[in-house]
């Protein structure tokens, strides 16, 4: 059954970049006291390193908040594990904070092109379509980012609906019979 992302009857909290007030940014620490705090919705920003892993984190470079140097998107994911966010935290991959805690919402800024490709991928196999809401600063980006998301989700309808009907192309009936 599909969620709605703002679903919450109050005022709805969401901890910036994990939680950034009470820990480094985007680091597990900080999640996990956003978590512990009761935060329903967390926001992080969305990178990809050069062989295609999304990770959270805000920066293109690592230079700001690590004790290494260098464009994420040119190196690979293996060179990035030893990062350290504050000379200390590991950099979260995304697929392990949506793993981590399958109840919470995520607010994901993608802040790289390069992050685009491989998000549907992570939605799908962590099952997290319904409860990520994808945003960006660049328009460009953002159109870029939906066309891919929903080329990818309706090719996961399109799908199950084949295997549910056993019938290529299949439409499938509605919640009242007719034909969807």
């Amino acid at each position: 059954m599909a969620t709605v992302f703002l679903d919450h009857p109050r005022p709805l909290a969401f901890a910036h970049r994990g939680g950034a007030a009470h820990a480094p940014e985007n680091s597990w620490r900080a999640f996990e006291h956003a978590v512990r705090l009761g935060y329903r919705y967390l926001e992080t920003d969305l990178q990809a390193t050069a062989d295609g892993v999304l990770v959270a984190f805000h920066d293109r470079t690592l230079d700001r908040v690590t004790d290494q140097q260098g464009r994420i998107s040119r190196i690979s994911h293996a060179e990035l594990s030893s990062a350290r966010i504050d000379g200390t935290e590991p950099i979260p991959r995304l697929e392990d904070l949506l793993g981590a805690w399958p109840d919470m919402r995520f607010n994901v800024d993608v802040k790289d092109a390069a992050a685009i490709a491989p998000l549907p991928e992570v939605l799908r196999r962590t099952n997290a379509w319904d409860r990520v809401c994808v945003v960006s600063f660049s328009a460009t980006r953002l159109r870029a980012t939906r066309r891919r998301v929903t080329r990818r989700r309706e090719t996961r309808w399109r799908d199950a609906r084949e295997r549910d009907t056993g019938r290529p192309g299949a439409q499938g009936r509605g919640a009242q019979g007719r034909d969807a």
